[in-house]
């Protein structure tokens, strides 16, 4: 039998996911600004105190909604190289894969998020940090695939890592306009070819 101290925990992280889905959507629907806090917590099904119990502000709540997008994003990566999947396609899996359904939901968040970042110290700080992260974990795939060979050595890892998450953000960014993304076999055709030259790079200094 779970012990009184657990169940509390579990029934916390409930509320705070609860809280967060319900935030990812009204955040994507009604814009960082027009967002109200009670509307979410409606949403949710809960009080404006479970989010205060939860959550500073309507700005850390946008922040954690955010990390935890892309903490799980992360955990897919882990888990598709967990099946054997390698390191090059997922990277060009993320700068392909622009019709993911995860992305009609996700973009309008990030696009929400970056903007909101330039208003909000809060915001600008746990999203930078969050970012971070995010980009650490692809510099660490781009580095496995020049481990496997599938990646030229002198391409910088770092440099590449930053190349994929513009593309990736960019893409969510454009998506939350409503612009009509490019003919997907080109796009993907585009990206094999530059990830190709990729690999077969040698540095010219």
């Amino acid at each position: 039998m779970a012990e009184p101290d657990s169940l509390s925990r579990q029934c916390g992280a409930e509320i705070r996911d609860r809280l967060i889905e319900a935030a990812v959507h009204e955040f994507g629907e009604q814009g960082y600004d027009r967002a109200r806090v009670q509307d979410i917590a409606r949403r949710a099904g809960l009080s404006t105190g479970a989010i205060y119990g939860n959550f500073r502000n309507k700005a850390e709540l946008l922040a954690e909604a955010v990390d935890r997008g892309l903490a799980a994003a992360a955990r897919r990566l882990v888990e598709a190289l967990d099946r054997g999947a390698a390191p090059t396609d997922l990277l060009e899996m993320i700068t392909t894969d622009l019709s993911d359904p995860r992305r009609q939901t996700w973009a309008p968040l990030v696009s929400e998020a970056l903007a909101a970042a330039r208003r909000d110290d809060e915001v600008a700080r746990r999203v930078h940090a969050a970012l971070r992260r995010a980009e650490a974990k692809l510099t660490d795939l781009v580095e496995l695939a020049q481990q496997d060979g599938s990646l030229a050595p002198e391409v910088d890892s770092a440099a590449c890592a930053r190349l994929v998450l513009c593309v990736s953000l960019g893409g969510d960014v454009l998506t939350a306009s409503g612009l009509e993304g490019p003919d997907r076999k080109a796009w993907t055709a585009l990206v094999h070819r530059l990830f190709a030259r990729l690999a077969s790079a040698r540095s010219s200094g």
